[in-house]
């Protein structure tokens, strides 16, 4: 991709981000984008089609900015440095996290997060599970949503506890999958 074309929708990205958390969804307009971005009107429809798909767009960014952090930096297994990692990204990124998870969001960064986190566990579970007791379905489930929830409260509670708390006590509350979730 161009780089002008790069920086342009980088540009409407972060003037976008920036007025989501000074106005709130609702009240930015298209206008309200371009003048605070210095750019035509027209160049804002360019790239994308109303303030819903750039805020889509931004939440599929934000989305795999997180996973392509965790991507580099953590494997698939239920471990207290993959957790680490991901809380640490989030309390680098707070400010951006804090808004895609609050209901400026309107829950999409959550269920996109949610549906790829579903994902994985479900692939950790079919190929590393030894207890056929476990029901995928309940297990991923509930390990997913545990998980999200556990982000949620952590972010919106502005990091009431630090990152190697927040991950000893998600380990401690795993620990009885973790057993059953290991490799072959």
């Amino acid at each position: 991709m161009d780089r002008r074309i790069q920086k342009t929708r980088q540009l409407i990205m972060n003037t976008f981000i920036g007025l989501l958390a000074e106005k709130g969804f609702e009240k930015i307009t298209i206008n309200d984008i371009a003048e605070r971005a210095n750019i035509n009107r027209g160049t804002v429809y360019l790239h994308y089609v109303d303030k819903f798909d750039l805020l889509d767009k931004c939440i599929e960014t934000y989305v795999e900015l997180l996973l392509n952090h965790c991507a580099d930096t953590a494997d698939t297994t239920l471990n207290a440095s993959a957790f680490q990692s991901i809380f640490e990204y989030l309390e680098k990124n707070f400010t951006i996290y804090k808004l895609l998870l609050s209901k400026e969001g309107f829950g999409i960064f959550s269920n996109r997060l949610y549906a790829i986190i579903a994902q994985t566990v479900t692939e950790v579970i079919g190929i590393k599970s030894e207890n056929h007791a476990f029901s995928n379905g309940v297990t991923t489930h509930f390990l997913a949503s545990g998980f999200i929830g556990v982000l949620e409260w952590w972010i919106n509670n502005s990091m009431p506890c630090n990152v190697q708390e927040i991950t000893e006590q998600l380990m401690f509350l795993l620990e009885p999958y973790t057993k059953h979730l290991v490799s072959r």
